[in-house]
C-alpha cells in the first residue's frame, strides 16, 4: 500500500517533476526540500485537483504560459500488490477514483490599502489572516416535520402507548445519524415488511382498552420477535437504543422506529434536508468546541455563519499571537480535512505549516495529526500524511512523531567517493575510532600511521596517512569551488572543519594554548575555547557548522547526500567557503 511516484508537469515552478518516494500509510511522511525549491508547486497542483479534471488557476500557470498542459500523475501499490497508474489533467482525473485529498497550506497574506493624499495615492501594507472556511455552503435550515398528536391519530386506538420523540428529533448528534439509515427506512415500506407491521399494529390497537402500561407489557413479552423479523426496522430500533435517548426498554424503541418511518414517508426530501441541517449544527458544534480549547486571549476566536458559509475570522495580527493563531488556523483546518477525506485511501498534504511554530505549538498540532492518523486506523482506513518542510529532522529536531519516515525531494546525482562512504560506516570501529577522529576528521598537528588497520577493514589503506587524506579532501574542496560538478559533498564538508579549525590554531600564539586546543573536542567548542584566550573568530566559521557537522556522519537507510549537496549549491554558503581559502 505504497505511493510509488508522484509526477507534477506544468505546475508553477514544476516543468515535469518526478518524486520516487515509496510512501507508507498511516504514519508522518516528511517531505524535506530547501527553500526555493518547489515544495509550493507541489501543494499548487493539488489545490488545482478537482473531482473530474485538473484545473490550474492563472497565479499556478507554469511560466506564466496557459498553453502549457498541467498534468499530475501518481503510481501507486495496493493491499493485493496490484500497480495502479493514476492521472489527473484538463480533461479526466481518475485520481479521484482511489484517493480523496486535502491541503492545508499558510492562511496568511499581504494586502495592500490605498489611500488617496492631495492627488497622490499612498499605498500601505498589512499583514491578514486569509479567513478558514469551515463549511462552504451552509444548508437550508430545516426542521423534522413530526407531530407527536399527529402520530397518535395515525397508529390507532392504542396511540398512547407511543413516546413522544419530539425533543429526540431535536438532537442533532442523533438525526444526523439517520443518514445512513435512508436504505432501511425505505425498505420498511415494502409489501412483505408492510403487511408485518399492519398486522402488529392491528394486534396491539385491538387491545385499546388496556393502558398504555398494560398494553406495552404486552408488546414487550409477545411481539418484538415479530417486530424483529422486520430487518430494516430492527436496524432502525437497535440505532435508537444505542444512541442514549432515554429510549431502552426494547418495545419503545420499536415505537420510536415506526414513527421515524412515518415521518420519512410523509415527507422524504423534507426529511432528508432535515438530517443534512442537523448534520451541519453537529459540524458546527465541533468547530466551536474545538477552537474554545484554543482561545487563550481576551480576543476570543469563534466560528460565523457568513453569506451561507462558516467561517474562522481573525482578529488584525496584533491582537492575537501568532503561535495561537497558527495553531488555531491548523486545527480548524485539520478538522476540516478530517470531514472532507473520503473513502478508503486519503492524501493530506501539509505546507510548510510547522516550520515556524514553536515548542509547544509545534507538540500540539503533531497530537492532532497523531489522532486524524488513529481514526482512519481505526476505521480500517489509509491516509498519507505529508508534511512538506525546508528543515532536515535529522538535525532540527522539530518533529516528535514515533513513527515519522523522512524522504528527500531534492534528490541529487552527485556521488561521493565510495572510499568515504566506507570511512564513515566505519569510523567507529574500534582499531581506528580515536585516530579517525582526532587525525583525519578534524585538523590535528601530529601524523599516524593506521594503513594496515584501514587495509583489514577495508578502507583505502593511503588513508591512514593523515597527509593523504588531507590530500584527498583539499582536492575535492578546490573542485567544488571552481565550479566542477563532480565533487564528493562529503570531502568538501570534511575539508570546511578541517581547514576552519587550522585557520584558528593558526591564530594561537601560546603554545600551551594551541595543546589545549587540539586536545578540545567538537568544533565548535574549539572555537569557542579560541575566543576565551584571546583569539577573534570570525562569525562564518560557526555559521558554517551547517556544513562541516552535516556530512561526518553516515546514517544508514537514509538519503544522506541530497540535503549536503543543496546546501553546497547555495550562493552564500560558496562564498562562505571561498574566504576561508582566500
Amino acid at each position: 500500500m505504497t505511493i510509488n511516484t508522484l509526477r507534477i508537469e506544468n505546475v508553477k515552478g514544476f516543468s515535469d517533476k518526478v518524486f520516487e518516494l515509496n510512501i507508507i500509510p498511516n504514519r508522518p511522511s516528511l517531505l524535506v526540500a530547501p527553500n526555493g525549491f518547489g515544495k509550493s508547486s507541489l501543494a499548487a497542483a493539488f489545490l488545482s485537483l478537482q473531482q473530474n479534471k485538473l484545473s490550474v488557476p492563472e497565479d499556478f500557470f507554469h511560466r506564466n504560459d496557459p498553453s502549457l498542459n498541467s498534468k499530475i500523475s501518481i503510481d501507486y501499490t495496493d493491499s493485493d500488490s496490484n500497480e495502479h497508474h493514476l492521472e489527473a489533467d484538463d480533461t479526466l482525473n481518475t485520481i479521484n477514483d482511489h484517493f480523496s485529498w486535502f491541503i492545508i497550506n499558510n492562511q496568511i497574506k499581504a494586502k495592500g490599502v490605498g489611500r488617496l493624499f492631495g492627488g497622490r495615492t499612498a499605498v500601505s501594507a498589512s499583514i491578514a489572516v486569509e479567513p478558514v472556511v469551515l463549511v462552504e455552503t451552509i444548508p437550508e435550515r430545516a426542521d423534522f416535520s413530526y407531530s407527536f398528536r399527529g402520530q397518535k391519530q395515525a397508529f390507532g386506538r392504542s396511540g398512547k402507548i407511543l413516546p413522544n420523540i419530539g425533543t429526540n428529533f431535536r438532537n442533532p448528534s442523533f438525526t444526523k445519524k439517520l443518514a445512513s439509515y435512508y436504505g432501511f427506512l425505505d425498505r420498511v415500506s415494502q409489501a412483505r415488511n408492510t403487511d408485518k407491521l399492519t398486522r402488529i399494529t392491528n394486534e396491539i390497537n385491538a387491545r385499546h382498552n388496556e393502558s398504555a402500561t398494560a398494553i406495552r407489557d404486552w408488546l414487550n413479552q409477545n411481539k418484538i420477535e415479530d417486530l424483529s423479523s422486520i430487518e430494516p426496522l430492527r436496524e432502525i430500533a437497535a440505532l435508537i437504543s444505542s444512541s442514549n435517548l432515554g429510549l431502552n426498554n426494547e418495545g419503545i424503541a420499536y415505537l420510536a422506529a415506526i414513527q421515524i418511518h412515518h415521518v420519512y414517508m410523509a415527507d422524504k426530501s423534507g426529511f432528508k434536508k432535515a438530517v443534512k441541517y442537523s448534520d451541519y449544527l453537529c459540524d458546527k458544534n465541533d468547530y466551536k468546541e474545538m477552537l474554545s480549547a484554543f482561545n487563550s486571549s481576551w480576543c476570543q476566536i469563534i466560528p460565523k455563519e457568513k453569506q451561507r458559509k462558516l467561517l474562522v475570522e481573525f482578529p488584525k495580527t496584533h491582537h492575537v499571537s501568532n503561535g495561537q493563531r497558527d495553531v488555531i488556523t491548523f486545527v480548524a483546518l485539520l478538522n476540516r480535512a478530517m470531514k472532507k477525506l473520503k473513502g478508503q485511501r486519503s492524501i493530506l498534504i501539509i505546507d510548510e505549516v510547522f516550520d515556524y511554530l514553536d515548542d509547544a505549538n509545534l507538540v500540539a498540532v503533531q497530537y492532532y495529526i497523531t489522532k486524524l492518523i488513529d481514526k482512519f486506523k481505526a476505521e480500517g482506513r489509509i491516509i498519507y500524511p505529508l508534511i512538506m518542510t525546508h528543515l532536515n529532522p535529522y538535525y532540527f529536531k522539530n518533529f516528535a512523531f514515533s513513527k515519522q519516515k523522512t524522504y528527500y525531494l531534492d534528490k541529487r546525482d552527485i556521488l561521493p567517493d565510495e572510499a568515504m562512504i566506507k570511512l564513515l560506516r566505519k569510523r567507529d570501529e574500534p582499531l581506528i575510532k580515536e585516530s579517525v577522529s582526532k587525525f583525519l576528521l578534524h585538523y590535528h598537528i601530529g601524523q599516524i600511521n593506521k594503513r594496515i588497520e584501514f587495509r583489514g577493514l577495508g578502507l583505502r589503506e593511503t588513508w591512514g596517512d593523515a597527509n593523504r587524506f588531507y590530500e584527498f579532501i583539499s582536492s575535492e574542496v578546490q573542485r567544488y569551488l571552481q565550479g566542477d560538478e563532480q565533487f564528493d559533498p562529503l570531502a568538501v564538508c570534511c575539508a570546511v572543519r578541517v581547514d576552519v579549525e587550522k585557520k584558528t590554531y593558526q591564530l594561537l600564539v601560546d603554545a600551551l594554548h594551541k595543546q589545549k586546543f587540539l586536545k578540545t573536542f567538537k568544533t565548535r567548542d574549539k572555537l569557542l575555547y579560541a575566543e576565551s584566550v584571546g583569539v577573534t573568530v570570525p562569525e562564518y566559521y560557526y555559521l558554517l557548522g551547517v556544513i562541516y557537522n552535516d556530512g561526518m556522519h553516515w546514517r544508514d537507510n537514509q538519503d544522506n547526500i541530497s540535503p549536503i549537496a543543496a546546501k553546497l549549491e547555495n550562493h552564500t554558503i560558496r562564498k562562505l567557503i571561498s574566504e576561508i581559502y582566500i
